[in-house]
């Protein structure tokens, strides 16, 4: 695979997971095959009371995380979306139940969500990482 295609596949895992917080924009800053940094933004709230779509952005770097079976860990995030099962970074019912649901067997499930729960990407305010976005049970 050349450099820009893998590139572009770790832009495009990156959004897949970054979509799921509830972002409504994605500005790519910079990429390459290790690092890959962006804005997101958020949209207006219903019942906010001011709304300034410059202040509801966050910096974001994601030291690109080779995981054999991210693809698949991404498929467990965009379903429990899906079906209402994740709120904020949280997956809110227990392993096992999502695996029922998905109709996965044990090792595929497994190893995604291994994946998934592996997955980090720093936050950056004024030049230093401060927390990140992961999910969790």
């Amino acid at each position: 695979m050349n450099k820009n295609n893998l590139v572009t596949k770790h832009v495009s895992r990156l959004f897949r997971f970054l979509i799921q917080f509830g972002i409504n924009r994605f500005e790519l800053l910079d990429s390459s095959e290790k690092n890959i940094n962006a804005i997101i933004g958020w949209p207006e709230e219903e019942g906010q009371f001011e709304y300034n779509s410059d202040e509801e952005t966050q910096e974001i770097s994601w030291e690109v995380q080779y995981l054999e079976f991210i693809d698949d860990a991404l498929t467990i995030l965009e379903f429990a979306f899906s079906k209402g099962l994740f709120d904020s970074d949280k997956i809110l019912i227990s392993e096992e139940e999502l695996r029922v649901k998905m109709n996965w067997d044990k090792i595929r499930f497994s190893n995604a969500l291994n994946n998934l729960l592996q997955i980090k990407i720093d936050m950056i305010d004024e030049g230093e990482k401060t927390d990140f976005f992961y999910v969790h049970f």
